[in-house]
């Protein structure tokens, strides 16, 4: 049977791979952890760290280590952590959900291309000050800012998001989500049909 990393172990590669918020508070790092880890078949978040989440932590870490991605083939946890800094101590930092982050990987086969993220978690304080939406998707762990690479014809064409946000000037998408698969989805939008809306700048 595989060992069960220590409380101490366990933290010390949290912090590493992008949860600072693990020595306040392990159970919600590691719970972000199992929420969208995609190295290997689906963690259950269910907040117990037992042998099959001490050796998935142990790869992301050894991943982190040689410089590679430490969610899922293409992408790390620490670029979805939440941008206030850690201010506000109700802040999970990182809650991806895995269905999201598996979207975004065949997102970037499509497109042929790495795909930066500019905004991925946001707690409801940082959310409010950055003047998102009362039901922002970024709340739920369910929407990616990204760099614009491809258009809006193009993503409805990709049926891989259910809301899609892109620039008024340039018509690129900026904004991916998969509402269909988290907590809110109040406009009912689904990767054949998503909810796309365009911003100003």
């Amino acid at each position: 049977m595989a060992a069960v990393l220590s409380t101490r172990e366990a933290t010390g590669m949290l912090v590493a791979i992008g949860f600072d918020n693990a020595p306040r508070s392990f159970a919600t790092a590691f719970t972000g952890f199992q929420q969208g880890w995609n190295l290997g078949p689906a963690l259950d978040p269910d907040g117990r760290f037992g042998t099959h989440t001490s050796a998935a932590l142990a790869i992301s870490f050894a991943r982190q280590r040689k410089g590679l991605s430490t969610m899922s083939p293409n992408f790390s946890y620490v670029e979805f952590r939440c941008n206030d800094g850690g201010r506000f101590p109700e802040c999970r930092r990182i809650w991806m959900l895995r269905d999201h982050i598996r979207r975004l990987e065949a997102y970037r086969v499509k497109i042929g291309a790495p795909v930066r993220i500019v905004s991925g978690c946001r707690c409801k304080r940082h959310n409010a000050e950055v003047g998102g939406a009362k039901s922002s998707q970024h709340m739920f762990g369910t929407a990616s800012d990204i760099q614009g690479l491809a258009s809006l014809d193009q993503k409805k064409r990709f049926a891989l998001f259910a809301g899609l946000g892109f620039q008024q000037s340039t018509g690129r998408v900026v904004h991916v989500d998969s509402r269909d698969k988290g907590a809110s989805n109040l406009t009912g939008g689904k990767p054949t049909a998503p909810t796309t809306w365009r911003y100003s700048t």
